[in-house]
């Protein structure tokens, strides 16, 4: 036989075919599955018979162990597979298809090392040991909703055929919510809000939303000790309860992405309040977690003011940030002030909101010795998401984060300049110098924790864990106030905001129910798109899941969302909260960047 002209592809270690990283020289001759191109058609079965020929004479392979080997190409045609040891093979592709004299000693390597393709192998197809370990395959694509759904005591039975209607709003690159709609073909969007929609994203509560909502007739079941074994194997979830219950209505079934009451973590003095009473009722000083804040709710002579004069004199504190109570987003309204005087004509202006209710004012320490990234100001944009299914309320804390960094170097010299004390994008974005030094002003947590390291030989993962310390704090401090009306399915994604003193402890800012999704770097870019896709698929797709009629695999993710708080809720709250009514707008606004 001629010496052919070969092509090599190395495969590492025992991994099977779909585990492979094909290099682009071996993908361009590979053929799309079902859809071969034949050329020279004539020529390749005179090829194969004479490889049928050399068959009577020499001795297939038998020593090839099935879960190891790649799937079998069988164009080009023929392929020789030289087995060396456990940690490589490596796979010849002829790519020609004239025969050529062989060498005389790779007649003995032939006998054992070669193995050919017979005609009915004329095809592509995974190397597998046997049917169970496919369908294995097949459930692990689809398992994670489903015990998702049986961490929340449910199991979701998919409808026979059906659509489920989607309505997004614009704003808030609102886009990126519908694309990741759109990978699920059961879902279809559409153009205005109707009655019939299962799923309503806003940017802001829509509390006629909630009114629409209908309760569950659910049909219990026990528990097997599988059911309970999968979810704690796999989400690390141990399953409390001995029964769940079987919902069929998920044609049916409405969501709003946003929870009932999320004022109280989202909205400054109500958070404020929470947060405070929470620390208290747990002997914990609250500003030591949060900044020493004071809300003026009547001006020069409400009490809280009052106490706040009283202290500044006394321990001789004239930095401070003063941020409307209510209705604050981008920025808007925050004012740094060194001194009382400041202080007193800020809180002084008596004006109201557009639905009538007046404006009050929270008046926090500003943190005079920030942590500084190559000498700028910044804060830490994390995420969680909250759901409540099924009398089940948990939280989840976002892996991944990043870091907003100001225009200008820090100094206390102009507390008035905006580019220099307030990190938020609608701010920093109008400053000449925005993108400069980092692409958008962003760094992400790997970039910041080398600086951390090389400047401060600090680990950032301590801080991580404080924040996500601080998070689940949030969590316990506002969730029984948060979905009063027990609703049968609702969730949010909340943007946390932190900023680090320079003694590496880090603050809880504030919380955003509205948070950035515009993607204006590429680390943005491929973070929120994650962000989105991770949030839909714990939140959306155990609720909603492809009818029976209807394709189901969805390209798979790595979930980045971290279980961090799960309570079964009562219906009546324990404690009532400080702020009650909702004083907030609620037409959609701008995000919070």
């Amino acid at each position: 036989m001629l010496k052919p002209d070969l092509e090599f592809l190395y495969i590492k270690g025992n991994q099977k075919f779909q585990d492979v990283a094909f290099q682009q020289p071996i993908r361009q001759h590979q053929p799309k599955v079902n859809a071969i191109k034949l050329k020279g058609f004539q020529q390749f079965v005179e090829l194969i018979n004479k490889q049928q020929e050399q068959q009577q004479q020499l001795k297939t392979c038998s020593q090839c162990t099935p879960q190891f080997l790649p799937t079998v190409i069988s164009y080009p045609p023929k392929i020789e597979i030289q087995t060396r040891k456990a940690s490589e093979m490596k796979l010849f592709v002829k790519k020609s298809f004239i025969d050529v004299p062989t060498e005389s000693h790779s007649q003995e390597r032939s006998k054992k090392d070669i193995r050919l393709i017979p005609q009915k192998q004329f095809s592509i197809k995974r190397a597998i040991t046997s049917k169970n370990e496919d369908s294995n395959i097949i459930f692990e694509q689809n398992e994670f909703p489903i015990l998702m759904a049986l961490s929340n005591n449910l199991s979701v039975q998919p409808p026979d055929r059906a659509i489920y209607k989607a309505f997004v709003t614009k704003g808030n690159n609102g886009v990126l919510i519908r694309q990741s709609l759109k990978q699920r073909p059961w879902w279809i969007l559409i153009d205005q809000p109707s009655e019939d929609m299962n799923f309503y994203w806003t940017q802001l509560r829509k509390q006629a939303h909630y009114e629409q909502l209908q309760k569950q007739q659910l049909e219990l079941a026990v528990f097997s000790k599988l059911q309970k074994k999968q979810v704690n194997d796999k989400l690390k979830y141990k399953i409390e309860d001995s029964e769940y219950s079987i919902f069929n209505q998920s044609a049916s079934l409405k969501v709003h992405n946003h929870l009932e009451c999320n004022f109280q973590v989202c909205n400054k003095k109500a958070l404020f309040y929470n947060m405070k009473n929470y620390y208290i009722s747990r002997n914990e000083d609250p500003f030591q977690f949060i900044p020493l804040t004071y809300h003026v709710q009547t001006g020069p002579n409400d009490p809280a003011y009052l106490e706040f004069e009283q202290y500044a004199q006394t321990q001789n504190v004239n930095l401070w940030i003063v941020k409307p109570g209510e209705s604050s987003n981008r920025g808007n309204g925050i004012q740094v002030a060194n001194s009382i005087q400041k202080v007193k004509s800020i809180i002084s202006q008596s004006t109201n909101h557009h639905n009538g209710m007046k404006k009050t004012f929270i008046v926090q320490k500003y943190m005079e010795k920030p942590l500084l990234y190559n000498k700028r100001k910044f804060d830490i944009r994390c995420y969680i998401l909250m759901t409540s299914i099924n009398n089940k309320f948990k939280a989840y804390w976002y892996q991944e984060g990043y870091i907003r960094t100001s225009c200008k170097e820090f100094s206390l010299d102009d507390v008035e300049d905006k580019f220099t004390h307030l990190t938020n994008d609608a701010v920093q974005k109008k400053n000449q110098n925005y993108g400069k030094y980092e692409t958008g002003n962003k760094v992400s947590f790997n970039e910041f924790q080398k600086y951390l390291q090389d400047n401060h030989n600090y680990n950032f993962s301590i801080i991580i864990e404080q924040l996500k310390k601080l998070s689940t704090d949030i969590v316990k401090a506002t969730y029984q106030h948060l979905d009063p009306n027990r609703h049968f399915y609702t969730f949010e994604l909340f943007g946390l905001d932190y900023m680090i003193d320079q003694d590496m402890k880090p603050w809880l800012i504030e919380v955003n129910t509205n948070p950035c999704l515009e993607t204006c770097c590429p680390l943005l870019a491929r973070l929120i798109s994650h962000l989105i896709e991770n949030s839909i698929r714990i939140a959306i797709d155990p609720m909603f899941p492809p009818p029976l009629n209807k394709k189901k695999h969805i390209q798979d993710q790595k979930n980045l969302f971290e279980l961090i708080f799960s309570t079964t809720l009562i219906t009546d709250p324990v404690t009532q909260p400080i702020i009650k009514e909702d004083d907030e707008e609620h037409d959609d606004v701008e995000d919070d960047n």
